[in-house]
């Protein structure tokens, strides 16, 4: 037998809390601030600071309950409404408000996690609070980060390119990735930039194979994976950390060791996976990220007549456990590791304009140069853009498609 819902946790009871607080807020605003009611007027008129008052107008101007209870003030805030309306509006409406905001704070004390976990709730209900929350939430832990990593990047972009392969029955995949305004905050940490497995040429026919793009030897020099700038500055300077069979690329820690304004790296993987397959839907990439950023656009080209039927979705998780293999997790389905982060892909007009950036107006040039360098530069392509405001590292971002053809 199950326990019923405790009182703090039920959709009713928040419903009745915010309706008998919105039913005394309202008729003391109108008599403080006139109807309808004006932040202004409550800062002229009981001196209530720019901030507060515009959450109370806000508030009861609101649609619905739950967008009131994630615009309301803290209780605390309310107090100091009740304390300077006292002897400016009759006190019948501010009996009504107190006992509402002792509601109110009953609740939020019951509830584990207290407000927090109160605009959490609304989320669910509600994407506009929930985008809303999630913003504040991912900008706060930019900060953290990019203080804790020791660097940042303002824009970072990926684009996938995916190809029928020479090989029958495989596919190639071509990526580009650019980091634009990349800073160093701590000049005793190394900036990791990518890991490459290069190791002998692989002997079964159908492995993937990662290579540079104009080349079908495998390679773990730095320069064979970066591609000239567009506005012709030098290549850096890459430091190559050799681990096992991965060699990674870093900029070395120190004042010296200036970061470029921007810097493209490209590849490609050769039979990257099958043509076909069984299920209705195929995992593209699992993206980690590493770097903090202001913005993150992730772009998805698929060659003219490829899977014609298919629609690009985004995923969150967690990553797992470390040391074990990773687990296959169908793209849009409930899992354990699955994260409620919010993302939009949005399809890419045709021709030029497909790579167009508003954060880089070299772009465009960037792509077009990687897709010569690898001979693909009259492919037709379709797109998609997932375009996120700070990102959060060390998840991961699932890339995928489902087959509406299935």
């Amino acid at each position: 037998m199950t326990d019923p819902t405790p009182p703090d946790h039920d959709p009713a009871e928040l419903q009745r809390v915010a309706r008998e607080l919105r039913g005394g807020l309202q008729p003391l605003l109108q008599a403080l601030a006139g109807e309808p009611a004006r932040p202004v007027r409550l800062t002229q008129g009981i001196g209530l600071d720019k901030s507060l008052a515009s959450r109370l107008v806000k508030a009861v101007r609101s649609d619905g309950e739950a967008e009131f209870l994630h615009h309301i003030p803290s209780p605390t805030g309310l107090r100091i409404l009740l304390e300077r309306a006292r002897g400016q509006a009759d006190a019948s409406l501010l009996r009504d408000v107190e006992a509402g905001v002792r509601r109110f704070e009953t609740l939020l004390d019951r509830l584990p996690g207290g407000r927090q976990a109160l605009d959490a709730r609304m989320g669910e209900s509600s994407s506009a609070i929930r985008e809303k929350r999630e913003q504040m939430a991912r900008q706060a832990s930019f900060k953290a980060q990019s203080f804790l990593f020791g660097h940042y990047c303002e824009t970072l972009t990926t684009a996938l390119f995916v190809l029928p392969s020479a090989q029958s029955g495989r596919v190639d995949v071509i990526e580009v990735h650019r980091r634009i305004g990349l800073q160093r905050l701590t000049p005793t940490m190394a900036v990791p930039l990518l890991s490459v497995h290069a190791g002998p040429a692989a002997t079964a026919e159908e492995a993937p194979r990662l290579r540079p793009l104009a080349s079908d030897e495998p390679s773990a020099r730095a320069e064979d994976f970066l591609l000239p700038d567009p506005a012709g500055e030098p290549l850096p300077t890459v430091q190559v950390v050799r681990e096992d069979s991965a060699a990674t690329f870093v900029f070395p820690a120190g004042e010296a060791a200036r970061l470029p304004r921007r810097l493209t790296t490209a590849w490609r993987v050769l039979n990257a996976f099958a043509l076909d397959t069984p299920e209705p839907w195929r995992i593209l990439r699992n993206y980690m990220l590493h770097t903090p950023c202001h913005t993150l656009v992730r772009d998805l080209y698929l060659a003219e007549g490829l899977w014609p039927d298919a629609r690009p979705l985004v995923g969150f998780y967690l990553p797992g456990p470390s040391g074990t293999p990773m687990v296959t997790v169908e793209p849009g389905q409930p899992h354990l590791r699955r994260l409620n982060l919010s993302a939009r892909i949005e399809q890419r007009p045709d021709g030029p304009e497909a790579f167009a950036l508003e954060e880089s107006s070299d772009q465009a040039c960037a792509l077009q140069a990687a897709l010569a360098r690898a001979g693909v530069a009259q492919q037709r392509w379709r797109g998609w853009r997932c375009r996120m405001g700070y990102p959060v590292p060390l998840v991961e971002m699932q890339l995928a498609l489902r087959f509406s053809g299935h």
